[in-house]
């Protein structure tokens, strides 16, 4: 269960910070970490200010797979356990997920779909969900918020690793696997389109709202430019 450490540099990289404490971090009550997200990225819209938030979320995601693929581990926590640290790069109001190494474990590649369900029901579902108790939110595009960064992931692994990947991609597209989520998300995204051809036209059906804040512009396939 021992955190690999040469993982921490990269994992900075996705915005992904181990055993450091935040600087600014969201709080934990979702309200006021409603109001915190509003302020950070300038917008006076919950829902906009709660899609760039998991427009953000989505790197950390992706780190998750990334993990489990390279390093046969991640990080079983619920989501209550990550911290969400305010950062300015590039210029811009970004966001980092804090997490304990000590919440590391590791999985045998035969198990890594436990995993998955544990990352899409606990880490991105649960905390979904939190956010919807207090404001109205699209399902929708906060899943493709953070399942487009994962498309991406998978689409540049799928030439070096064809068989990895048709793997995992039977188990996501399977919405019997994604219970007690309602649907598989993926597969809605995804429909009848290739990996190849979904990372290189518009695939999205909502707009991540980007557009909607002052920071930054409006993403090349974005569903709803005008």
């Amino acid at each position: 269960m021992t955190f690999p450490q040469q993982a921490t540099y990269w994992l900075s990289s996705q915005s992904v910070s181990v055993d450091r404490l935040p600087q600014q971090p969201l709080k934990q009550d979702i309200p006021i970490m409603i109001e915190e997200l509003k302020n950070w990225c300038h917008t006076d819209n919950a829902g906009v200010a709660v899609s760039y938030f998991f427009r953000q979320y989505a790197l950390y995601v992706t780190a998750q797979f990334t993990l489990l693929h390279q390093h046969h581990g991640f990080f079983s926590v619920d989501w209550r356990e990550l911290q969400f640290d305010r950062v300015h790069n590039y210029g811009l109001p970004l966001l980092q997920t804090h997490v304990s190494s000590s919440t590391f474990q590791t999985v045998d590649s035969e198990k890594r779909f436990q995993a998955f369900h544990d990352i899409l029901s606990k880490q991105v579902d649960d905390l979904l969900n939190e956010f919807k108790k207090h404001i109205k939110i699209s399902p929708i595009t906060c899943w493709e918020n953070v399942l487009g960064s994962l498309l991406w992931y998978y689409a540049s692994m799928e030439a070096r690793n064809p068989r990895l990947v048709a793997e995992d991609f039977d188990w996501l597209l399977n919405a019997a696997n994604w219970k007690p989520i309602k649907t598989s998300y993926l597969a809605k995204l995804l429909g009848n389109t290739s990996l190849r051809q979904a990372v290189s036209k518009p695939l999205r059906k909502t707009c991540c709202l980007y557009k909607e804040m002052s920071s930054f512009d409006t993403c090349t396939f974005c569903p709803k430019p005008n």
